[in-house]
């Protein structure tokens, strides 16, 4: 009798979500698309709790301050579950921030690198999010490993101008301006052939028409975010760019490169716009003979105009993506 009694109570509790986090994730494709999205689909929260085997931890594929990722299996389909810290332990108007990634990961992911989302739960006090399962993880796990194999600068290479691609289409792919907000290593997957997938649109702000910039809550590290957002959080297209800049020094020297702004010898610290000389003077002292030094040089050049500290002295995305190749065209 009481078992019953609690199976009655836990479907009322999960109906209650499912409505609740239905109309938050509508409001917002009302509010930034006028309702339209592309179709994915809604699994349960038992379809997602079987897949991860109950969110095992031996299914973690990444995680960050606010949730974990799960590789899953669901209808002989490998998926990726993203499962949110709960509400107590995270930021206010939380379901807002979910609901907006929602929203614009939905049509971001026409894009084919962008990580793809298939769908949600909404059964939960917070959804869960399911996407496209990156066969080779995140680029963090790949930059910030100590010893070991680098990815091969082509590589590497072909992964700053997917990216670049991507965000160039987040600015000027969707029916609004889109700013990311936080772009760097840890939101890039790779897939089986190491194809690189922009991913998490939680604080994605779309600029008002007729605007150059949105004002908004800062994000990402202190000392590594632009100048204009770090000082008075105004965004424009070129607060992404100066990111792609510091995310370009890493993929350029293929490990984590802000380890580079302490001197221990010198006792000195720079900061974050000295990065791509200091990359520069360090691929100068480590470049092994083969490696296509004048294209690593010219990676170098794009991300200094990338992270100037005046926003209109950076180029777009688009003359970054454009740069991109023109540097992949260089040969020995």
């Amino acid at each position: 009798m009481f078992s019953g009694f609690r199976n009655n109570e836990n479907k009322v509790e999960k109906n209650g979500f499912f409505l609740k986090n239905g109309a938050a994730v509508l409001e917002q494709l009302i509010l930034l698309f006028d309702g339209k999205c592309n179709q994915i689909r809604t699994y349960s929260a038992e379809d997602l709790k079987r897949a991860t085997d109950n969110f095992d931890w031996s299914r973690m594929i990444h995680e960050s301050w606010d949730y974990t990722m799960y590789k899953g299996l669901h209808e002989d389909c490998e998926i990726s579950v993203k499962k949110f810290i709960s509400p107590s332990h995270y930021f206010k108007d939380c379901l807002k921030w979910i609901s907006n990634e929602v929203a614009v990961a939905s049509l971001m992911s026409n894009h084919k690198n962008v990580l793809k989302l298939l769908g949600c739960c909404l059964e939960t006090e917070l959804p869960m999010l399911v996407y496209e399962f990156p066969r080779n993880g995140n680029l963090s796990r790949m930059l910030d490993r100590d010893g070991g194999e680098q990815l091969p600068f082509e590589t590497r290479l072909r992964i700053a101008i997917e990216i670049a691609n991507a965000v160039a289409y987040l600015h000027h792919g969707l029916s609004k301006t889109f700013i990311h907000r936080d772009i760097h290593r840890g939101q890039v997957f790779l897939d089986q052939d190491y194809g690189a997938k922009l991913f998490e649109f939680q604080a994605s702000i779309p600029i008002p028409e007729g605007e150059t910039h949105v004002d908004g809550e800062v994000f990402g590290t202190k000392g590594f975010g632009p100048p204009e957002v770090m000082m008075c959080g105004r965004y424009t297209e070129r607060s992404d760019v100066y990111d792609f800049g510091i995310l370009l020094c890493h993929l350029l020297i293929g490990k984590r490169c802000d380890r580079l702004i302490w001197d221990p010898e010198n006792r000195q610290l720079y900061i974050s716009d000295d990065l791509p000389e200091l990359c520069k003077r360090h691929l100068e002292a480590n470049m092994s003979q083969g490696e296509n030094r004048a294209q690593m040089m010219e990676c170098a050049e794009l991300a200094k105009r990338c992270v100037k500290l005046k926003a209109d002295d950076r180029p777009n995305m688009i003359e970054v993506a454009k740069a991109l190749v023109l540097i992949k065209s260089i040969h020995y």
